[in-house]
């Protein structure tokens, strides 16, 4: 995984898009904290399509633990409801 500045991605944009391409995960630093990461279009929708696993195996793991009285509401406000956050289990 490569490291760069927002300054050298913005300088250098079509070279990491194509480092990303052919499978590097570009990791964007701003003073020295991640803030973002440029990945392949590819690799994305891996990523993507693994969250609906993710929601089955919670439901599957909600099944079996009936000591657990966990409401819809109550599992959903676990987590961050922020704008740039929006999701639906749709």
């Amino acid at each position: 995984m490569d490291i760069t500045t927002i300054a050298h991605a913005k300088n250098n944009l079509p070279k990491l898009i194509h480092a990303a391409e052919a499978g590097d995960d570009i990791r964007i630093l701003r003073h020295g904290k991640l803030v973002a990461v440029l990945v392949s279009a590819e690799r994305y929708q891996q990523r993507f399509n693994a969250g609906e696993g993710l929601f089955q195996a919670i439901m599957q793991w909600r099944e079996t633990q009936p000591c657990f009285e966990l409401s819809d509401a109550e599992v959903d406000s676990w987590r961050d409801h922020s704008p740039a956050r929006e999701f639906s289990w749709d």
